[in-house]
């Protein structure tokens, strides 16, 4: 590492944040050249971050207890993940939370050890390595805008000492936060309306942006900088590939803002992403930012300046379920494509740890007839399950009944119609079901990014209401989809009349397709292909190598669907092409192409297919 290069590549930004603050800089870098002692040789795969590029890269999410216990238990599965091809494991929080309800671990007291009944540092060390060892890349999660109530840092706060006391955001009396409040909307208004907790123990106001037991933490203060940095450096020093940064938009305050996607948010990442391109080049930063799409593309900052390495395509999962629900293709068809830098990646994903936030693009809405306000409640209801059409069964959750806004909870399978179709004893919708989960599939992994599978989607697991029993979690409806993974229904993958044989052994072929499509090469590009029929979407990808080049075509309907061929020549798609996955061929002579329900074709030239073809 040049420490020289590096403090001239990150001073200007530096001192914008904390103009002469020489001294705290100068800290800084010995801060950093003092991790750098303790960094261990080998500790990645690759020395370059260009792996996230890679088809062959495919991630899955999980917390590790729910999974399979803990660290140990987790490194017995590694032939499992192998068999599915995953070789991205995002580890949900694993560092020590508060007890009781902790925000489903993002409420974190020490960012240095492990949650105890998931091991030690010592034993995650070790898994690393052997995941390694693996050719099976870790992401974690780091929370940088608030620490947990009993964090060492807010203890010694609310000892009275001061100098942690500016860690936070605390005020003698009302006079400022309310102030602050006049500008700041809630994030959880049911469960934690409002920005500020009163702590009788220091007789203070504390921001709390998330819950009360979440305190914000001042960026504003060098001091909690070095100290974050300290943190970030820590985890690339265990060998960590990608380190997930949560709630990205909120790490800046400033009085008389929404507090929300300020510029400094922008520098703090800057420096962060520059730290560590010299620091540590293997290790790549995955931004959590769930905002409108034009936001969110510029936390990947530009080609001179990056900030994040991935972001995670928010919008198009949500227009993924919009789709569904309407019928409609023209709902993605039209959504914006943001190429970012080419250094640069989304993490596509259908669903995570958290509920479906309905940020909706309302321009486009209009533009195709809907009226954004009701849409929205339409969307609430029918994944709710209340719509006559729905085929969803799921929970709200942060009800409002005065606005009657809402997001919503549940398993992908159960979203999909495969809880009501099973409750039903209805075979017909059972498979609409199935072929709705695999088109969702289809329409993450095939898409430009890392695709990103939520543990337990890959058996179909459904709701799981056992959470209502537990008084720390029956508030939060999101406990309805994390829950613990189900090893006895991997008996069922092997049972061709079982539905988890269907879903584990479709997902198990579209990823070893996207992987065997795409050896060696990488998707430049992504085109649409525009067609008079609404309820299908056409995508051209663009890849490195000019003759593999792909068409994709989805049908979002449980209907039939044609595609005129003759509309797509006139965009230059004519020529012979074979379907990767089923093997069959559509060579444009035929006046239509026909699809069946939830159908999807990954189509590429005759002539450069060299795949083996098979589906169940």
């Amino acid at each position: 590492m040049n420490i020289d290069y590096l403090k001239k590549q990150i001073s200007e930004d530096y001192f914008k944040l904390y103009p002469h603050r020489e001294q705290d800089f100068e800290e800084l870098l010995d801060e950093i050249l003092k991790y750098h002692t303790y960094m261990k040789d080998d500790l990645f795969i690759t020395k370059s971050p260009e792996w996230i590029h890679s088809p062959n890269t495919i991630g899955m999410m999980l917390y590790v207890d729910l999974f399979n216990g803990d660290i140990d238990g987790l490194l017995n599965k590694i032939s499992y993940f192998k068999t599915l091809n995953i070789n991205l494991l995002h580890l949900m929080p694993l560092v020590k939370s508060r007890k009781g309800d902790n925000d489903g671990g993002y409420a974190v007291s020490n960012y240095r050890e492990l949650n105890p009944k998931l091991g030690d540092m010592n034993s995650f060390e070790n898994a690393i390595k052997v995941f390694h060892d693996n050719g099976i890349r870790i992401c974690i999660d780091y929370v940088i805008n608030h620490t947990a109530d009993d964090h060492e840092w807010a203890i010694k706060a609310k000892s009275g000492d001061k100098e942690y006391q500016n860690y936070y955001f605390m005020y003698d009396d009302y006079t400022i936060p309310k102030q602050y409040e006049a500008y700041l909307n809630s994030v959880f208004p049911k469960v934690a309306p409002g920005n500020y907790t009163y702590v009788e123990e220091i007789n203070k106001w504390v921001m709390t942006t998330f819950y009360p037991f979440q305190w914000d933490l001042n960026y504003r203060n060098p001091k909690v900088f070095k100290a974050m940095v300290a943190n970030l450096l820590f985890y690339a020093n265990l060998g960590i590939d990608m380190i997930r940064l949560d709630a990205i938009p909120y790490i800046w305050k400033t009085l008389g803002t929404s507090c929300r996607n300020l510029p400094e948010v922008h520098i703090i990442l800057r420096i962060f992403r520059t730290i560590l391109m010299e620091y540590s080049p293997a290790t790549v930063l995955l931004g959590e930012s769930i905002v409108a799409p034009e936001i969110i593309v510029k936390y990947f900052g530009n080609d001179s300046k990056l900030e994040c390495d991935l972001l995670y395509n928010a919008s198009y999962m949500v227009e993924i379920w919009n789709s569904l629900a309407t019928r409609d293709a023209r709902h993605i068809q039209n959504m914006p494509i943001y190429k970012g830098n080419r250094s640069t990646e989304w993490i596509n994903y259908a669903r995570c740890h958290d509920d479906i936030g309905w940020g909706l693009d309302e321009i486009n809405l209009r533009r195709l007839g809907f009226d954004p306000l009701a849409h929205k409640q339409f969307l609430i209801d029918f994944y709710l399950g209340n719509f006559q059409d729905s085929f969803s069964i799921g929970e709200l959750y942060e009800y409002d009944p005065i606005t009657k806004d809402a997001r919503n909870s549940g398993t992908l399978a159960s979203l999909s119609g495969l809880e009501k179709a099973l409750l039903e004893r209805d075979n017909y919708k059972l498979e609409l079901a199935l072929k709705r989960i695999n088109l969702i599939n289809a329409l993450i992994i095939f898409r430009k990014g890392i695709p990103m599978i939520y543990s337990g989607d890959e058996i179909g697991l459904l709701n799981n209401y056992d959470y209502k029993k537990d008084e720390d979690k029956k508030h939060d409806s999101r406990w309805l989809h994390r829950q613990k993974f189900d090893w006895g229904k991997l008996n069922n993958i092997d049972k061709c009349d079982a539905y988890e044989y269907f879903i584990f052994n479709n997902l198990k072929k579209i990823i070893s397709t996207r992987k065997e499509v795409l050896v060696n090469n990488r998707i430049i590009e992504e085109n649409i292909i525009y067609s008079d029929n609404i309820h299908v979407l056409i995508i051209e990808q663009i890849t490195e190598i000019d003759d593999e080049n792909l068409i994709l075509i989805f049908n979002f309907s449980e209907d039939r669907q044609i595609v005129e061929t003759q509309q797509l020549k006139r965009q230059g798609v004519e020529k012979h092409m074979v379907e990767l996955i089923q093997g069959k061929e559509l060579n444009f002579t035929n006046e239509y192409i026909q699809l069946g329900p939830y159908e999807f074709l990954i189509l590429k030239e005759k002539n450069s297919c060299k795949i083996e073809t098979g589906y169940i």
